[in-house]
């Protein structure tokens, strides 16, 4: 009989690992409270529930004698994961590491206290804290909720005049209330896609990031292997290890970002889950030669994992974005762009829907994976593809 696991999320970043976990051999049963999840009809056996509601959870794990349980990319399951897991004594990321990932401050404490370098800090709890320390860090300063995700309610402050709305903001999106306020590092971004296998830190994959001028807190694209040096690339991976080691990470994949400064590499944040919008379902295999995917579904089922061997090739993801809100009537040359060997892409959107003005990562209209054999391959592919690629839209009036 083969083994039953229980997927927490459903939705259109799970679906392909969910597929994963079929071909892998695995009875999948997978939860959303979304109707529209994709992963719901893929699964085996797929239920409307609500990802937080652990009691449901636990119901149905206990009727059907699950092996394992796991999410894929999302930080908003871990909670629910983690309460399945604990319940049935079933492998996978433990709570230390879980509460650290989910909080920054908690992060900066525990990476302070370990002396690894990071951003000067410090909680405000109202504005004028925050003017105070704004006063201490200085300008420009970043602004965000201690727990939350995907650039939501993060601002670069430049001024004080900037300072309440940004506080005001981070502040609405933090389900704790809370916001950090964090000195600006100027720098190259890189994102770090590592996996960790009952405590020992392997780093698969490191990309730099593009972001336009005028949308500082999201990235329009990722491109792998980061253009760093043999000598930062050591680095980094020696201090995302003592972090994750310092943090207490286990069996998890890791998704984290630094700041190449010219004093060395410095922690912004970690996450003890894969990376969104398609970063662990499809781009650390291409970029790494590892499976991350099946192999993490293999961990969390009690499976033995494969070892970690790195074939690094060339791999851009990037976002199709608008500057401006409005209808969205046609999108034009999609279909032969798709069929570019190596390009894999689609919209967020489709015709008739509202698409949003380009502000964080939840706005980007649609998204391009595009593989070369190296990195020059890959971004020729992906601006050839980019100069194909346009969409047609309308105002809209209140």
């Amino acid at each position: 009989m083969n083994k039953k696991i229980l997927v927490v999320g459903a939705g259109v970043a799970q679906a392909d690992a969910i597929v994963k976990a079929k071909e892998l051999g695995y009875y999948v049963l997978a939860s959303d409270g979304s109707d529209k999840a994709p992963g719901l009809q893929i699964a085996h056996d797929g239920r409307i529930i609500d990802i937080k509601d652990v009691n449901a959870h636990i119901e149905w794990a206990v009727k059907e004698k699950i092996d394992g349980v796991i999410s894929y990319a999302s930080d908003i399951c871990l909670p629910t994961v983690l309460a399945i897991r604990e319940k049935f004594g079933l492998p996978g990321l433990s709570g230390f590491p879980m509460e650290v990932s989910l909080d920054k401050f908690k992060q900066r404490q525990i990476f302070k206290k370990a002396n690894l370098p990071q951003p000067e800090f410090a909680l405000a709890e109202n504005i004028d804290e925050a003017k105070n320390v704004l006063e201490m860090i200085g300008l420009p300063i970043v602004v965000k909720p201690v727990d939350n995700s995907g650039s939501r309610g993060v601002t670069v402050v430049k001024s004080l005049q900037m300072l309440e709305a940004a506080f005001l903001s981070a502040k609405s999106n933090s389900n704790k209330g809370q916001v950090i306020m964090e000195q600006f590092l100027e720098g190259l971004e890189l994102t770090v896609e590592g996996f960790s296998i009952y405590g020992v830190q392997h780093i698969l994959a490191i990309s730099d990031k593009f972001k336009p001028e005028w949308a500082e807190c999201a990235a329009t694209q990722l491109a792998y292997p980061a253009k760093i040096n043999p000598e930062q690339e050591l680095q980094i991976e020696d201090l995302m290890k003592r972090a994750y080691d310092a943090a207490g990470v286990d069996s998890t994949p890791t998704h984290s970002e630094v700041i190449l400064t010219k004093e060395g590499p410095k922690i912004v944040e970690i996450g003890c889950r894969g990376g969104g919008f398609y970063v662990f379902t499809k781009v650390v295999q291409a970029a790494s030669g590892y499976d991350i995917v099946a192999n993490w579904t293999r961990l969390c089922a009690g499976d033995p994992v494969e070892e970690v061997r790195i074939t690094k090739s060339g791999v851009i993801l990037r976002f199709l974005i608008s500057d401006v809100s409005g209808k969205l009537i046609k999108v034009n040359g999609i279909e032969n762009a798709k069929s570019i060997e190596g390009v894999e892409m689609d919209m967020f959107y489709k015709p008739g829907d509202i698409i949003p003005k380009f502000q964080n990562d939840g706005s980007r209209t649609g998204w391009m994976v595009v593989r070369g054999k190296d990195r020059n391959e890959a971004v020729r592919r992906a601006d050839r593809v980019s100069g194909m690629v346009s969409f047609e839209t309308e105002p809209v009036y209140d």
